[in-house]
């Protein structure tokens, strides 16, 4: 394979390990890597895209420690997302909600010295329960894939303005204003959920990451977050103490850095916080919540006794159709786990493994492609709750092959 101005340099020394600092944009490969990233564009030749150059390619092996295999399946698991998710018409199709275009914190704003662009997040000022009683699931994911894909836009237009490849961004995590309600568990659950879509679709995309103004409550959180952060990913984080602004500077000039993180960029009649390019958050107004009332009044209602189980079940006749589903239940959550039975198999075969989801804070939704035909059952599970019985809300389609059926809603997600 003729790779041209397109191949990596690499080091000729076998002890040499491999690294990409957060300060270059250039990976250096020992021999054995090179081979292995050799292997990998053979792997994937048959979806690969004419863009796909090596240093591409290279991220998704370094995500996976150049595991070829866990890459190559990290690659084509991505590939299938963007797919259900109709990403490439999303910037265009979907119609983010007002109340998360006015209290989800966040955005971009500068440049560092590098030419990547930042993202600011103020998470101390994030009303994620005000926000999870107002959308559903899907709009929050929606928004995250959104929001990595302006990312990689405006990498694409910074790489043409200074002819030189950029292809991440730094994030600036702000987490004044902290308190104990930013741990409730079904926000932290929602925001680490999202955390995971940058990480297992756009790798090695966030290059450099600085925590400001951390708590006293950060061990908590940071070891709340460790499960889903790659080693590479831990590497990228810095943790400034009460001096952040003299450190932010050694990385972003001044202009480039909004005048409340010690820069001398503002917003219109002198906004220290550039609050026309970051949404600083604040408590959600409740007239933003869903009415609930209005919202399982056309549903299908059942109760799942303590102990128990329901199995809803729904025959697909052909493959290629679509299973959807919304559920909610009042006050307590519930396990939600899809299974199959397909024709000329004598077992089930889970699909969507059972998990407990926050069904009672936010609706739960979802697709699921049927790849064969037969009976499948989506199964409501109360067996680990032995004194409370779940009321449960819930709308299920079956939608055949040649319906016309949209896909533009979310994939499998528990």
């Amino acid at each position: 394979m003729n790779r041209g101005s397109n191949r990596l340099r690499y080091s000729k020394s076998r002890q040499q390990k491999a690294r990409e600092s957060c300060f270059n944009m250039e990976y250096e490969l020992t021999i054995r890597q090179q081979e292995t990233l050799d292997k990998f564009g053979a792997r994937i030749a048959d979806i690969r895209k004419p863009d796909w150059d090596d240093h591409y390619l290279t991220k998704w092996l370094v995500a996976r420690n150049f595991d070829l295999a866990k890459s190559e399946e990290m690659l084509r698991n991505s590939m299938k997302y963007r797919e259900k998710m109709r990403v490439d018409d999303m910037m265009e199709e979907f119609d983010e909600p007002e109340v998360l275009q006015k209290y989800l914190v966040g955005g971009m704003c500068g440049y560092d010295k590098d030419g990547l662009p930042i993202r600011i997040e103020p998470f101390g000022d994030l009303d994620m329960k005000g926000i999870m009683r107002s959308v559903k699931k899907s709009d929050l994911e929606k928004v995250a894939i959104k929001n990595c894909e302006m990312l990689m836009k405006e990498c694409k237009y910074q790489s043409k303005l200074k002819e030189k490849r950029i292809d991440g961004f730094t994030l600036i995590f702000d987490m004044a204003n902290f308190s104990r309600k930013m741990l409730w568990k079904p926000g932290l659950n929602v925001y680490m959920h999202n955390a995971e879509i940058l990480q297992n679709n756009y790798p090695e995309m966030q290059k450099r990451m600085f925590i400001i103004n951390s708590p006293k409550l950060f061990p908590i959180l940071w070891k709340i977050a460790q499960p889903i952060l790659s080693e590479e990913s831990k590497k990228k984080i810095k943790v400034l103490d009460k001096n952040y602004k003299e450190e932010l500077l050694k990385y972003i000039d001044e202009d480039q850095l909004p005048a409340y993180l010690g820069g001398t960029m503002t917003g219109p009649d002198g906004d220290p916080k550039c609050s026309h390019k970051i949404c600083h958050g604040g408590d959600v107004p409740k007239a933003y919540y869903i009415d609930e009332s209005t919202q399982t009044k056309s549903m299908d209602k059942a109760s799942v006794a303590p102990g128990n189980e329901l199995k809803i079940e729904c025959e697909v006749a052909s493959p290629g159709s679509v299973l959807s589903w919304r559920f909610k239940t009042e006050d307590k959550d519930i396990g939600f786990g899809v299974n199959l039975k397909a024709d000329g198999e004598a077992k089930d075969r889970e699909l969507l493994p059972t998990a407990r989801v926050d069904s009672h804070i936010l609706e739960q939704d979802g697709i699921l492609v049927c790849e064969k035909a037969g009976k499948y059952y989506l199964i409501f599970d109360n067996s680990y709750s032995w004194t409370s019985s779940k009321k449960l809300y819930y709308t299920i389609d079956v939608f055949a092959d040649d319906d016309g059926f949209d896909l533009e809603t979310d994939p499998v997600t528990g």
